[in-house]
């Protein structure tokens, strides 16, 4: 059967037993036509894109015109997603569940609580961290300006990618405020989102040493 709608005054066909639409839109000043399939515009639950991370891609920069992504993550209770700055995106923090707490600007910036449902800012060029104080995972979903985050995420597959995330990225980790951090809100763990291939840590301070000492910060 052929179906006959209209999008912003522009037809849009979909033809018999088909699985994809040509929609008209604009790019760039001019009117194309552009292939979609339900797949590429609906990620029901568990169909996201899975990565060495926790963070499971659900829409890449390329999916939005470069623009941004989207991604899911869980932060586990008492870890800590590692303090960074990122030169060349900006980012927003929804909490799904749970109740995460995040330091924006350092030690003497903001520190916020973001029960679930909250929206949180984070703005390029400034430090940020957070971690899960409570006594359940906590999932969120992480979007990114560009594509500088959803690179780093899957340069995770090869090891060091982290030391090198500055230069590849654009992201700056700030290995020196982890202990403080982990020693002023009694963390045990780091988060796997960004650091995947660091473990958790069963005590405070010894392994919070033993974990900082390839960045030869004791």
């Amino acid at each position: 059967m052929l179906c006959l709608s209209y999008f912003d005054d522009i037809p849009l066909v979909t033809l018999p037993e088909a699985h994809f639409v040509y929609l008209s839109r604009f790019n760039g000043g001019q009117l194309i036509m552009v292939r979609y399939s339900e797949q590429d515009l609906v990620k029901k639950p568990g169909e996201g894109e899975e990565t060495a991370t926790d963070m499971v891609i659900m829409a890449r920069a390329r999916d939005t015109g470069g623009d941004f992504s989207v991604m899911e993550g869980t932060i586990n209770p008492g870890e800590l997603l590692a303090p960074h700055t990122h030169k060349f995106e900006d980012q927003m923090v929804y909490v799904i569940t749970g109740e995460l707490v995040f330091e924006i600007g350092g030690q003497d910036g903001l520190l916020v609580t973001a029960p679930t449902g909250s929206y949180v800012q984070k703005p390029r060029g400034i430090m940020h961290a957070f971690w899960n104080p409570g006594d359940t995972p906590v999932r969120y979903i992480e979007l990114s300006g560009r594509e500088g985050f959803e690179g780093f995420v899957d340069s995770n597959k090869r090891p060091g990618s982290t030391l090198r995330a500055e230069e590849d990225w654009g992201i700056i980790f700030h290995f020196q405020d982890i202990l403080r951090l982990m020693k002023a809100h009694n963390l045990k763990g780091i988060a796997m989102a960004e650091m995947p291939k660091i473990p958790n840590l069963p005590n405070i301070p010894e392994e919070v040493s033993k974990l900082l000492r390839p960045f030869q910060l004791n």
